[in-house]
């Protein structure tokens, strides 16, 4: 066969395919009987359903394509005659639990990650009455988890690689110390039905993880952080990287000594009493996400050594940068290149406003960005367009 145009090549029309929208994807399929073959799987490789709106796909083209689903999503819970599907390659799925609609969840057998949704403002009782023998991801938010069957609950739970739990309830946990975890990444959010102090002998149990992130509801922060210094000390997660607690008020020499005891820092946010600047310099080269907010102090010095000094870093949120002197020099910040996600509270000066936007200009990756507070105050009538 003769080529005439790269397009005629399906290794290019695949490369292509993963980076077209689905309205594209549509147009493609619709080109000739091979272009539909090579963008088909790519149109129903994620779904995304909304009764709400017009454009949903049916019961009947659901069942004639559901081998090519890989991700599925329901906005609202699922509807009734959706139960009995069973999509044999699909590895994600975001669910919205109601009236006890989980029999399509039981369906999935191939999943790997799994996000359950309580439907506001009622808290669902769950219980996975299924294996799901390849779920390694659970994300469980506003659901509550019954005691009737704990083996049911914690031998699910504890083949999980990544468990995230937000504003949910575990009913009954006296089988959570007996178990070995494989947890590497472990959130819990305002998690009721335990104490904090349960909760954190639940966390040293899970001696693989490599990220925490831990926000619990009553104002036990002073006892629980001693009591998480002990495990620190004790050397409890030697692969912790990633750190994110705003409930413990550590001083600066507790967050130097939590620093000093993790190999590799790479994510932290945590609430301090003095910035632990020596502590944190050591893990400049490959940090990648840091929160330094609620600082006492001028610390403006430190947030701009950290722009420049922080190769990999992605995801920034701090204070206020009060003088802007040295943000809008020409020295190059180093994560020009890497970081996406900035929070900072930039007070420049009149005549250093237009310097500063010429400073974040050059940030290539940046999709987020928050500075509100110095946006309300602009004194002159320039707005770059690519400020969302």
């Amino acid at each position: 066969m003769t080529i005439r145009n790269p397009f005629d090549l399906p290794e290019i029309r695949l490369v292509l395919a993963s980076s077209l929208t689905t309205d594209d994807l549509t147009r493609c399929v619709r080109v000739c009987k091979d272009w539909h073959a090579s963008f088909l799987p790519y149109l129903w490789r994620k779904v995304d359903i909304h009764q709400k709106t017009s454009k949903q796909p049916t019961l009947a083209l659901l069942q004639q394509h559901r081998h090519h689903v890989r991700h599925l999503t329901y906005q609202e819970k699922a509807p009734d005659d959706h139960r009995s599907l069973h999509f044999p390659a699909l590895t994600t799925l975001h669910f919205v639990v109601r009236n006890h609609n989980t029999e399509m969840v039981g369906n999935q057998t191939s999943l790997v990650h799994l996000k359950l949704i309580g439907s506001l403002p009622y808290k669902i009782d769950w219980i996975p009455s299924v294996g799901l023998p390849n779920l390694k991801s659970l994300t469980l938010t506003g659901i509550t988890v019954l005691s009737q069957d704990e083996d049911t609950v914690w031998n699910l739970f504890s083949r999980l690689e990544v468990l995230r739990m937000y504003n949910s309830t575990i009913s009954g946990h006296s089988q959570l110390m007996k178990r070995d975890w494989r947890i590497k990444d472990l959130t819990l959010s305002r998690v009721g039905g335990m104490p904090p102090m349960d909760q954190l002998r639940w966390i040293e149990h899970c001696t693989h993880l490599k990220r925490l992130s831990w926000r619990f509801r009553l104002a036990q922060g002073d006892a629980v952080l001693m009591e998480f210094l002990q495990s620190i000390t004790a050397n409890t997660w030697p692969e912790l990287e990633e750190l994110h607690n705003q409930n413990f008020l550590a001083t600066d020499q507790q967050a130097s000594f939590i620093i000093s005891k993790m190999q590799r820092v790479l994510g932290l946010s945590i609430k301090y009493s003095q910035p632990f600047k020596t502590a944190l310099r050591t893990h400049f080269s490959w940090i990648k996400i840091l929160n330094i907010t609620n600082a006492p102090g001028n610390n403006t010095a430190f947030i701009i050594e950290i722009l420049k000094s922080c190769p990999q870093l992605e995801i920034f949120e701090a204070d206020e940068v009060q003088d802007c002197d040295a943000v809008v020099d020409d020295t190059p910040w180093a994560c020009e290149c890497s970081l996406s996600d900035l929070k900072v509270q930039f007070r420049p000066k009149r005549e250093e406003q237009r310097g500063l936007f010429k400073r974040l200009s050059k940030l290539r990756n940046l999709e987020r960005l928050d500075v509100s507070n110095w946006i309300n105050r602009l004194t002159f009538a320039w707005s770059p367009g690519w400020i969302n």
